[in-house]
Parts: structure tokens; C-alpha cells; sequence
């Protein structure tokens, strides 16, 4: 049901590094940089298991302008402690004709190359802000020489579901955070990276590789979202990413260090039959039903609508009909109002409502599991509180859910061990 990133052997792989390699002499590439430009690259490598394997055709040509005009490259590793390598593109005699300046260059971009396709994630989990801010301060460094136009890219090829250090995915519900809050709060850190006169482009932010499951499309877009909105904070000159790209191999499991994979939340409104059901729960991947879907009288157990609930309901039903040895944690959670044993409290008689829901659409109860977890499990609160202590409704309301889960899955017995 899945559909999982195709893994290539070592092998497999080498040829495909080779071909790309190989082909700097006869791939037609850019001359975009002139002469009187100076193009300084910095490269963010995503080479850790939870991302696709970095696709070198991407970063080729922005790596032969940096050649052609004499900049520099830098290549950041993303990982939990991220480390660069400094290219040194050793200058040229002057009066050379362009096409022995192209042969040069084309020779550096086959050495570079070479560097990435051996640089790996060397400590487990993954810090993408510090990773990025790494390559910002490297861009930063470089000094104008004369009346040479500077040119200051910075490249992405990486998921940028970052794992751990200031901001973490595995602390933020990604169907529910918010950008705006998230830079808020990183502003007031100063972990905004200075990206002043800096281009960003970035290649397979939110594919997914390893232990990592899937992301929805919900997902996906308020991780743009996020970063976006981190890189205009820190003055982008400009902004692009780029999707819907052919994805490289994964690396091989236990080649390189761990990675946590991020708790998805899937919303139900996502979901339109049996097999998207599936989707949802493989991997420890979550289902979720906010009051949008099934909603509460206020401060109650009370189904507003046990209709509509049960209608919410039904490709779970169908799908535990068809697969009945499957079995499912109902898990209730609340906005952060009222205290935790309060909240903990209602949200366990909610996950209860909906267990008695699902055992009158005929699934035995001994296959269901509820839980309440109020606002205490991070994997799936989203900070509600304004600056004056005051409820935010606007997210609040993504707060009040009851989330379903494989009872077998590891999501399952984090949230049981709560109890």
C-alpha cells in the first residue's frame, strides 16, 4: 500500500555518481557568470538517512558558475552537529580564452562533485537551522574584490525536517504550525540566519526517505511555509522552491548515524478511502479528526452531531471491517485551558465517546484502546497562549481532536506510556 523510496546497493549507486561525474564534459552547462562577476556558492547536503540521496545533477551547474568565475563553494552537512567543507577554486591566469576557462571550470566541477558524493552525516539527528546558518555566515565572509559584481547563492538539497537544536519538527505538529509564530519566536532567540543579498533555492524540502514516513500535502506546504517565512526574515534577496523532482536513491540503513523520524498527522478531511486510511496509519502515522470533523458540545463528552461523527468515521470503520485483526488507540487532546488533569480528563471521556461510536458501528471493543492526553503529549500540541497569557483560538481549535493510531505502532506506546 506504501509507496516507499526506492533504495539503490551500493553499486547501483556508484554508477549512478559516476555518470554524473563523467558527464561534465559533454553536458551542456551554463555560462550564466561573467567575468565581471564573482559567484559564491553554499551548498546545504542533505546526507542523512531521512532524505533522499543528494541528486547531483541539481547543484552541477550553480557549482560550474562558482568554477567559471573564480568564487568559492562551500558544502554543509546537515546533521546534529553540522560540518562544511571550503572548495578552493585556485584562480586562473588571465587572457585565457573562454573555452579554455570552461575546460578548467568543467575539470573543478568534476573534483567537487567527487567531495559531495562522499560527504556524510557524521552525528545522529538532524539541525537544519544551524545548517543553514553555517552556510550563511560562510556566504557572509567573502569580500567584494574591486568593481567584481558579487554573487551569493545559497542551495538546499535536503527534506529540512530538522530533528533536534533550536527548532525542532519533532516539537511542532507540522498539520498545525505556524509560520509566523515559529519565526516570532526564533527572532526573539536571534537564530534568524543572515541571509542579506543571498538567493535561496531549495530542492526536496519535505521527501522522505528511511524510517521517515511520508508527509501529506498539508504537511508539506506549512514546512515551505515555515522556512519561507524563516528566510525572509532573514532578508533573502530571493526565495525559490523547486518541486516535483525526479528523487535519487536513499542511503543504506546503519551507514550513517540516526535520525527520529517526525510524528505525521494526517487529517481525515485528507482521507477518501479504505487505502488512504492505510496510508495514514502505516509507520506510526496519525489520523486526525478536529472539531471540524467530529465536534463536542463545550467543555463536554457530548457528540454535538453523532451523525455526522459517525459519517466522519466511516472509511475507518470500513477499513477495521476489512482488516479485523487490526486495532486502534482513540486518542483525545485538548488547548492548553483548564488545567492538566482537567483537560487529561475530558480528553479520555472524548476518546471514550468515540470508541462507544465505533462499537455501535459494529468494531468490538476489545479492538479499541482510548487515551487522554489533554495538551501534555508534544507530538501532537501546538502552542496555544498569546504573549498576555489569553487562549490564541485560532490554533486552539486544532488542539480540540481525537487522533487515531495503530495500537501496534510506536506512536501507540509512547502515548499509552503517558497513562
Amino acid at each position: 500500500m506504501k509507496k516507499k523510496v526506492k533504495r539503490l546497493g551500493a553499486v547501483a549507486l556508484a554508477v549512478v555518481i559516476l555518470a554524473v561525474l563523467t558527464g561534465c564534459g559533454t553536458q551542456k552547462v551554463s555560462a550564466s557568470a561573467s567575468k565581471n562577476q564573482e559567484v559564491h556558492v553554499a551548498v546545504v547536503l542533505g546526507a542523512h538517512l531521512n532524505s533522499p540521496c543528494v541528486n547531483l545533477k541539481l547543484i552541477q551547474d550553480v557549482i560550474y558558475q562558482a568554477c567559471y568565475s573564480q568564487g568559492s563553494v562551500i558544502l554543509v552537512v546537515d546533521d546534529g552537529e553540522p560540518y562544511c567543507t571550503s572548495i578552493n577554486i585556485p584562480s586562473q591566469e588571465k587572457h585565457l580564452s573562454k573555452s579554455k576557462y570552461e575546460q578548467i571550470a568543467k575539470k573543478q566541477v568534476k573534483k567537487i562533485l567527487k567531495s559531495v558524493s562522499s560527504m556524510k552525516s557524521q552525528t545522529a539527528e538532524v539541525d537544519s537551522l544551524k545548517s543553514i546558518q553555517l552556510a550563511a555566515r560562510g556566504l557572509n565572509s567573502v569580500e567584494q574584490k574591486g568593481d567584481t559584481e558579487l554573487v551569493r547563492k545559497l542551495i538546499i538539497c535536503d527534506s529540512l525536517l530538522s530533528t533536534t537544536g533550536v527548532l525542532s519538527f519533532v516539537d511542532y505538529n507540522l498539520n498545525t504550525a505556524d509560520a509566523e509564530d515559529i519565526t516570532t519566536q526564533l527572532k526573539e532567540l536571534d537564530e534568524i540566519p543572515q541571509l542579506d543579498g543571498i538567493s535561496v533555492t531549495a530542492y526536496n524540502v519535505g521527501d522522505t526517505a528511511g524510517q521517515q514516513k511520508a508527509l501529506p500535502e498539508t504537511s508539506r506546504k506549512n514546512l515551505k511555509a515555515v522556512w519561507n517565512s524563516i528566510f525572509e526574515a532573514g532578508n533573502a534577496k530571493k526565495v525559490q522552491f523547486k518541486d516535483n523532482l525526479p528523487l535519487s536513491s536513499s542511503y543504506e540503513e546503519d551507514s550513517m548515524p540516526a535520525v527520529s523520524p517526525i510524528t505525521v498527522v494526517q487529517s481525515s478531511m485528507e482521507v477518501h478511502d479504505t487505502e488512504e486510511v492505510n496510508e495514514a496509519f502505516v509507520d506510526g502515522g496519525v489520523l486526525n479528526f478536529d472539531e471540524t470533523s467530529i465536534a463536542f458540545h463545550e467543555g463536554t463528552a457530548e457528540l454535538a452531531d453523532e451523525e455526522s461523527a459517525s459519517k466522519a468515521l466511516q472509511y475507518v470503520t470500513e477499513y477495521m471491517n476489512q482488516y479485523p485483526d487490526f486495532k486502534l488507540v482513540v486518542c483525545g487532546t485538548t488547548a492548553c485551558w483548564g488545567g492538566e488533569d482537567y483537560c487529561k480528563k475530558l480528553s479520555l471521556e472524548r476518546a471514550d465517546a468515540i470508541c462507544e461510536l465505533l462499537v455501535k458501528e459494529g468494531i468490538d471493543r476489545s479492538r479499541l484502546k482510548s487515551a487522554g492526553v489533554g495538551y501534555s503529549f508534544a507530538d501532537f500540541y501546538t502552542y496555544d497562549q498569546k504573549p498576555d497569557g489569553e487562549l490564541d483560538e485560532t490554533i486552539a481549535k486544532t488542539n480540540r481532536s481525537v487522533k487515531l493510531v495503530d495500537w501496534d505502532s510506536d506512536t501507540a506506546n509512547k502515548i499509552l506510556k503517558l497513562e
